[in-house]
């Protein structure tokens, strides 16, 4: 009976710390930048893919685009707010970039 229990405890914890550790990589944070002005703009060629960047000021990490349409549409200099998620098994990429909270355009 108490190995049986030792044998359920030990397995329990196996069972909770994997999934502990395959939630904390797999989980998507998202995350806004508010007026960020884009200091570099610049595409990787990989070996099967290209890889569209900007960083933006006050954040040393680069953020990625999905899609070049977007990415082509930044212009270094010029201030955005930028809506991106991340998460430790994937880097940060642009989710939404522009006037997010909808201010100004009162023409």
């Amino acid at each position: 009976m108490k190995k049986k229990l030792i044998k359920t405890i030990i397995v329990s914890i196996i069972v909770i710390t994997g999934l502990s550790f395959y939630l904390n990589t797999k989980i998507a944070h998202h995350d806004t930048l508010h007026d960020v002005k884009v200091i570099e703009k610049h595409d990787k060629e990989m070996e099967k893919s290209h890889k569209y960047i900007i960083k933006v000021e006050g954040m040393k990490k680069e953020l990625r685009f999905k899609d070049k349409m977007t990415w082509n549409l930044v212009e270094v200099g010029e201030t955005y707010d930028i809506e991106y998620e991340y998460s430790k098994a994937h880097p940060p990429t642009v989710k939404a970039i522009g006037d997010l909270e909808g201010h100004g355009g009162g023409h």
